[in-house]
């Protein structure tokens, strides 16, 4: 809780210092002296958004200091955690638009701030009626006082439905990969089967081309030896017949004497026999033309395969062909194991759905058990603030589908003489929403107070009696928290065990803790407007001295 506020240059504060002590405190003053000062002072140190016009019109900048008795907060540095469970925090802001906040004089970001402010100060203004009409600020509420059963369901819940949520997206992200894999290596059984017939390698394509060369060059050399040898040997004037003849003609030319002629005769006859064998051999020892044939063909088929699937599967060699081969295998053989994946994912994600159906039933049950017993104790002290005629109630609205937080809303209804439960803000007035914010503070566990709760003004539109009972219910919430009111109601301020007057002196706004004869004056004034008034003075008397207003109750 808050127990000094030092405020530098906040709306018309140009410097000020509060020591609370009391646990029931009250803020007063004459309209217009500055009273929304200090609230846009508390706001600011809260983590509240600051604006250039909150700062004095005299100030380059305005700060506030704040010094707190508080718990160890989740979530911030060991540095600035309490010391000796005493907070400091403090935060600047300049016309320039630049600012800074820290805890224990350790630099922190807004939200960490705001964070640690969060269970130590909270402001409840007539603004603040407009979060009863919330649906999930009802909830928030509802939830709130369930206990640690209904807690413990909620964590599940979240934990339940989180990862329900985190399977079906891996569901979806599997089948999509499937799908993707599917497209891809659709053809990727076949060119498997194929690869492994071609016996494939990353250079298959360029030794194939350059065997068909070398076949069809062979093919060639021997139609020409072919051709030669049916010249050679052609039984009708072959070239070798030719030969014979032409020799004998020689011989008959030939002298006698002259050896040469013989020789030179007989070596052409030899030398051309040998050349026609030697043809002969080459013919006889290739193979035959059909064997060739077959094989060119086998050649041409293992090409023509290897280029098909190039071409279907838009790839530029055989080397690539292998390596999508490779991944193929590796991407079939995921898919056979995701299958298996893919089911057991989706029975998780069906006993999960199931989990968050059950968990869904049983937090509706937690909470209408709540509602109705929050809705109890906040008709108890609303019969206490003078709305005896009223009934409150909290309607367990169910959704279409189940969230994280549940399937429900929660609905605030007020249910006036002669007329049906309708949503407080339709059926409820000002007053009679403050009165419910009131009543609701009232019904909350001390758990779920914060240290120092503020409200500007929430008894506007209250007077009378009605005004004496929300003071009284304000002062029975101040021993489970100190409570500090911002208020124009006389009766309420008596109540108070340490009273703050707002003055406004010239460009500045002064506040000042006034007690005995001075703290009757500010009574007397608040009755009549007149402070000096022998009536208004001896009323202020009687106030104060039955300010404690359990006798009501």
């Amino acid at each position: 809780m808050i127990e000094e506020l030092e405020i530098h240059g906040v709306g018309g504060i140009r410097e000020t210092s509060l020591s609370f002590g009391g646990n029931f405190i009250v803020i007063t003053g004459e309209s217009g002296a500055g009273k929304s000062s200090l609230v846009r002072a508390l706001e600011f140190i809260a983590g509240r958004r600051a604006q250039l016009n909150h700062i004095h019109t005299l100030e380059e900048a305005c700060e506030v200091r704040a010094v707190m008795t508080s718990e160890p907060i989740p979530g911030i540095s060991e540095k600035c955690q309490p010391q000796d469970k005493m907070l400091i925090a403090r935060r600047t802001f300049a016309r320039s638009g630049k600012g800074r906040a820290s805890l224990q004089e350790q630099t922190v970001p807004l939200t960490i701030l705001a964070h640690a402010m969060e269970t130590n100060v909270v402001i409840q203004s007539q603004f603040a009626q407009l979060g009863l009409l919330d649906p999930l600020k009802q909830l928030e509420l509802v939830d709130s006082c369930g206990g640690e059963e209904l807690k413990r369901a909620l964590a599940e819940l979240e934990i339940a439905f989180t990862s329900a949520l985190a399977t079906e997206k891996e569901i979806f992200a599997l089948k999509k990969r499937r799908k993707e894999s599917e497209n891809r290596f659709d053809d990727a059984p076949s060119v498997l089967r194929q690869i492994k017939a071609l016996e494939l390698k990353a250079d298959s394509e360029a030794e194939w081309e350059k065997e068909l060369r070398e076949m069809e060059r062979g093919e060639a050399v021997r139609r020409s030896l072919r051709l030669i040898a049916e010249k050679m040997n052609n039984a009708e004037g072959g070239l070798l017949d030719q030969l014979e003849k032409i020799a004998k003609d020689l011989y008959g030319y030939a002298s006698g004497d002259d050896k040469r002629w013989h020789e030179a005769i007989e070596k052409t006859l030899s030398g051309a026999q040998e050349l026609s064998n030697l043809i002969s051999e080459a013919c006889r020892g290739a193979a035959s033309a059909e064997d060739n044939e077959e094989a060119k063909e086998r050649l041409e088929k293992k090409l023509g395969m290897l280029r098909k699937m190039k071409r279907t599967l838009n790839i530029q060699s055989a080397a690539a062909l292998l390596a999508y081969a490779a991944e193929a295998e590796k991407e079939l053989e995921w898919l056979k194991e995701s299958h298996k994946e893919l089911e057991d994912l989706e029975k998780r994600a069906l006993a999960l759905r199931r989990e968050t159906s059950r968990l869904a039933i049983e937090v509706r049950a937690l909470r209408k058990a709540s509602a109705q017993a929050l809705a109890a104790k906040v008709n108890e002290h609303l019969g206490g603030l003078g709305m005896e005629y009223a009934a409150f109630n909290i309607e367990i609205e169910p959704l279409d589908r189940v969230r994280s937080t549940g399937a429900e809303n929660a609905i605030f209804t007020l249910a006036l003489p002669d007329q049906k439960p309708l949503p407080v803000g339709k059926n409820a007035s000002g007053g009679e929403l403050s009165r419910i914010l009131i009543a609701l503070q009232l019904s909350v566990g001390d758990d779920k107070l914060p240290g120092t709760l503020v409200f500007d003004e929430v008894e506007a539109g209250l007077g009378g009696k009605t005004a004496l009972f929300a003071g009284c219910k304000l002062r029975q919430l101040s021993r489970r928290c100190r409570t500090i009111l911002i208020t124009h109601q006389a009766t309420i301020a008596a109540m108070a065990d340490q009273h703050f007057v707002v003055k406004r002196e010239g460009e500045n706004t002064e506040i000042t803790e006034v007690a005995g004869e001075a703290r009757e004056r500010e009574i007397a004034r608040m009755l009549s407007g007149d402070e000096s008034s022998y009536e208004a003075l001896e009323h202020a008397k009687a106030l104060l001295e039955n300010s404690g207003g359990e006798q009501l109750f």
